[in-house]
């Protein structure tokens, strides 16, 4: 089996990783995988380590920022499309040698792949990973609209992934007819998960870490002001910052840690790979957003033996189970969020009980064998009892 990944992220945050994880799986049964790229970046020297195929080649996405105007963002995706039919036919040259029997669009936030695959003749399938529009919402929204982009996903796929229960119910009704399947994201091999859980240090002081993007989105803001409450208060609280993000939302967090004098409550450690070590130093993750559809992170802690204290939004509450490997809070509400802390920093041997289920539960549900197996099984599906359905003409380049 063959299959070309158009993947829009072009960084080592958790849809890449995911991707790494699933390619290793496959490639370690047999089948061939090849990457495509919009553009170069941090990405490329791990595909380049892991011997993995890629090419770079540019193609348009078909979102638009919260706030548009309906005509501008037709406007968006009408310039869009026209763009991606010239730049299908230098990615079909690109991946002719190849010959994909599947060509698999890694993101929401794109229709080129089912461009491509249609061009190729080869089938489509697509892996939602985010949520667009409604309730939890990450900034984006289709240009063409969630109606009519839907109906292109139904139409040119042969199965939809999904990354959590909370999305699938959230895309339901758009998705309605259509094969869908929910697969949760691989985080590490069960070996290594073996390896890295670890029993909560006694240490102090109580040490937290947030891991991800500082976006508005992801609330940096809350954890920071939710240690300033408990600072003032008097409790002994740290926070380890591991992740970086547009120069306006960085700076942000840097003016806040200064202006409320945090310097020596708040740690800025930037782009972290050595993630054994961050959680090493922690007691706890907090995962502080408000859209996300799976979060890695939640999982990736989980499986060094951390206790998660996340937002009651998005896809967290399908992965924390309040009282059993973390905890809940109201999402936004920092004062909750201060007391949820305070909860755990008093009860030790309930944070060491909550991080000993949480290594559990990520080694039952998180390894990269588990989720490796569920993405060959749809593959193989695809192949064996679909055809592709387009909104193109099939053609081999």
């Amino acid at each position: 089996m063959k299959i070309a990944f158009v993947h829009q992220d072009h960084c080592l945050y958790g849809a890449s990783r995911s991707l790494l994880a699933m390619i290793e799986y496959l490639v370690g049964r047999g089948h061939s995988c090849m990457v495509l790229l919009p553009r170069t970046g941090p990405l490329v020297a791990e595909l380049e380590a892991h011997g993995i195929r890629y090419a770079i080649t540019p193609w348009r996405g078909w979102m638009s920022p919260e706030g548009f105007s309906r005509p501008r963002r037709l406007a968006s995706a009408a310039k869009g499309l026209l763009l991606n039919l010239i730049y299908v036919q230098r990615a079909a040259k690109l991946c002719r040698s190849f010959a994909p029997d599947i060509v698999h669009t890694n993101s929401s936030r794109t229709a080129f792949g089912s461009m491509l695959a249609s061009r190729l003749g080869a089938q489509h399938t697509w892996h939602f990973r985010e949520f667009l529009g409604g309730k939890y919402t990450v900034g984006g929204e289709f240009s063409l609209g969630r109606a009519m982009s839907m109906a292109w996903v139904r139409s040119c796929s042969s199965a939809v992934v999904l990354v959590s229960e909370a999305l699938k119910t959230e895309l339901a009704k758009s998705l309605s007819g259509k094969q869908s399947y929910v697969v949760h994201n691989g985080v590490m091999p069960l070996q290594r998960m073996l390896q890295v859980a670890s029993p909560v240090p006694d240490s102090k002081p109580f040490t937290l870490a947030l891991v991800g993007r500082f976006d508005r989105w992801k609330q940096p803001m809350v954890a920071l002001e939710a240690v300033k409450l408990l600072r003032d208060e008097g409790k002994n609280v740290r926070l380890l910052m591991a992740g970086t993000g547009l120069k306006e939302d960085t700076l942000e967090v840097r003016n806040y840690i200064a202006t409320h004098g945090l310097s020596d409550r708040v740690e800025m450690l930037g782009f972290v790979k050595d993630m054994a070590a961050l959680y090493g130093r922690s007691h706890a993750l907090l995962m502080c957003s408000r859209g996300d559809a799976f979060g890695r992170v939640i999982a990736e802690a989980m499986a060094h033996g951390r206790p998660v204290i996340g937002a009651d939004a998005g896809a967290t509450p399908e992965l924390v189970q309040d009282g059993v490997n973390g905890v809940l809070y109201r999402s936004g509400d920092t004062r909750d969020l201060a007391e949820k802390i305070c909860r755990l920093m008093a009860q030790p041997n309930l944070l060491r009980e909550m991080g000993q289920n949480a290594a559990r539960i990520a080694q039952q549900r998180f390894s990269n064998e588990k989720y490796g197996e569920a993405m060959e099984r749809i593959f193989l599906d695809v192949l064996n009892n679909r055809k592709p359905r387009c909104l193109f003409p099939n053609r081999r380049t």
